[in-house]
């Protein structure tokens, strides 16, 4: 009798230390969620060159109101008038959180504010005719500017380092979603074609088309020979 009393006083005094190390007040429990919690980012404000000089760095990211299209420029100026009404800022001295992207309104000019938005995503219409894209009327590039068509999906871990390559260096491109859209494939099947792969090259991504030469998965070196940038 004394030795079951005995056991029952430890499974209650255990019972009691369990209890007592999981429970926690609501203020430690909202500091843990709040811990676990992702940060959102601080919205970011863009300044005019005149009066950010680094304002020259950042690449904006927008729809192409000609071909429904993702894609990039080196300048504000550069932005087609209509297609600035959403525009993703991508400043390298402010890059976002993996996830995040700075999302403005441009169609005031500058400055603005670039509100942080999770996993955005921009929604596209392709032409598959269009294999070449001319420059929107009113939009300037460099004399030196090659034109990049890359393949991607979101997920893609060296679609991203593609990204911010180009992005690091000002090189525009366009950039089309082989999963989210449906056109893409037939485009890449086309640019393929006449690139001279086969179906069975075109598998997996980045994959991207360099002044109509192909690159099958994200190689730096090659990159930037193709687009004479030396490495």
């Amino acid at each position: 009798m004394h030795r079951r009393l005995l056991r029952l006083s430890l499974l209650s005094s255990l019972l009691t230390l369990l209890a007592t190390g999981c429970s926690r007040s609501p203020e430690e429990a909202a500091a843990l969620a709040a811990d676990a919690a992702p940060t959102t980012p601080a919205p970011l404000v863009i300044q005019a060159p005149d009066a950010d000089p680094g304002a020259t760095s950042i690449i904006w990211r927008y729809v192409d109101p000609q071909s429904g299209e993702v894609a990039s420029a080196s300048s504000f100026e550069a932005i087609p008038s209509p297609a600035r009404r959403q525009v993703v800022v991508y400043d390298p001295r402010n890059e976002p959180p993996p996830g995040w992207d700075f999302v403005a309104d441009l169609s005031n000019g500058l400055p603005a504010t670039a509100e942080p938005v999770a996993n955005f995503r921009f929604t596209t219409r392709s032409s598959v005719a269009d294999i070449v894209r001319d420059p929107a009327p009113g939009t300037t590039e460099p004399s030196t500017a090659h034109e990049v068509i890359m393949f991607s999906t979101q997920g893609c871990g060296y679609c991203n380092k593609a990204r911010k390559y180009l992005s690091a260096n000002r090189i525009p491109f366009t950039e089309l979603d082989v999963e989210e859209d449906p056109k893409a494939g037939p485009r890449l099947q086309a640019l393929g074609q006449k690139a001279g792969l086969s179906p069975r090259d075109l598998q997996g991504v980045p994959i991207l088309f360099i002044d109509g030469r192909p690159m099958v998965g994200w190689d730096e070196r090659q990159a930037a020979k193709l687009l004479g940038l030396g490495g």
